[in-house]
């Protein structure tokens, strides 16, 4: 029994902590996205900020799309060892 709870509190500990990192992805995807709109409108550097931008967003969508399919797995772990 009571490995079982270490189990499930690790687990629980871990999905805190790939949450927090789908999180950080997110906003710094909107951030830096954002700058780089500002960048384009302010200084006129329009291909430069287009291809910037298109590359942090593709790798923020990425890294947003690993942390939540390893979200999704430990919230399936920890579903079956509730049962």
């Amino acid at each position: 029994m009571e490995t079982a709870d270490l189990r499930k509190n690790r687990l629980d500990l871990e999905y805190r902590f790939e949450s927090q990192k789908a999180l950080i992805f997110l906003t710094f995807g909107t951030i830096t996205l954002l700058g780089f709109l500002t960048t384009i409108i302010i200084q006129k550097f329009y291909i430069l900020a287009i291809e910037l931008g298109f590359i942090v967003l593709v790798s923020a969508i990425i890294l947003y799309t690993r942390t939540k399919k390893k979200l999704n797995q430990l919230l399936q772990k920890i579903e079956d060892l509730a049962k």
